[in-house]
């Protein structure tokens, strides 16, 4: 298999309610919103260390238990150097105003739960079921973009995994 290295596409839309498979995986990503646009050096995708509790024996002072209390995040993060109102309104929340010629602002603020797949400059696909998604204006080369972080959540569909990773050749094969 090929390494996980730089990205390629991007796509964003519903969460995804069913365990996701290499057959599937094309089914859905026909479903979904492709982003047209990642400014140069903004991917990223980050996995937190998970945190723990040391157990130590005072006799020695060495560890002799390890138990790992949660999780790290995994975080896929972005910005969009060219964005749609649409793009705006499914990432960020808000309205289209005016006819579709603006954008206003949610009167709370909120976080919005997407699906979103990401396939890698080697081919390999990162998928996140149920990502809970912060966008908001980001300035990037004296441009706002549409900065976009990801983070994989539990999914509350029953058998589905929060997060997938697929080997491309083996998703292409089929």
């Amino acid at each position: 298999m090929k390494p996980f290295i730089g990205i390629k596409k991007i796509w964003y839309g519903d969460v995804i309610n069913e365990a996701v498979t290499k057959t599937s995986l094309k089914t859905l990503i026909g479903e979904m919103t492709e982003v047209k646009n990642s400014h140069q050096d903004t991917w990223q995708y980050t996995e937190d260390d998970p945190t723990y509790t040391d157990y130590i024996n005072e006799l020695n002072g060495e560890i002799y238990y390890r138990d790992v209390t949660q999780n790290g995040a995994k975080t896929i993060a972005f910005t969009m150097g060219e964005w749609t109102f649409e793009d705006k309104v499914a990432l960020q929340g808000g309205e289209k105003v005016d006819t579709d010629a603006g954008w206003g602002a949610s009167d709370t603020p909120g976080i919005v739960n997407l699906g979103i797949v990401a396939q890698t400059k080697t081919g390999n696909y990162i998928v996140f079921t149920n990502a809970a998604v912060i966008a908001k204006g980001t300035p990037a080369e004296k441009n706002i973009g549409l900065g976009v972080t990801a983070v994989a959540m539990s999914n509350p569909a029953e058998g589905v995994k929060s997060d997938y990773l697929f080997d491309g050749e083996k998703v292409n094969a089929t």
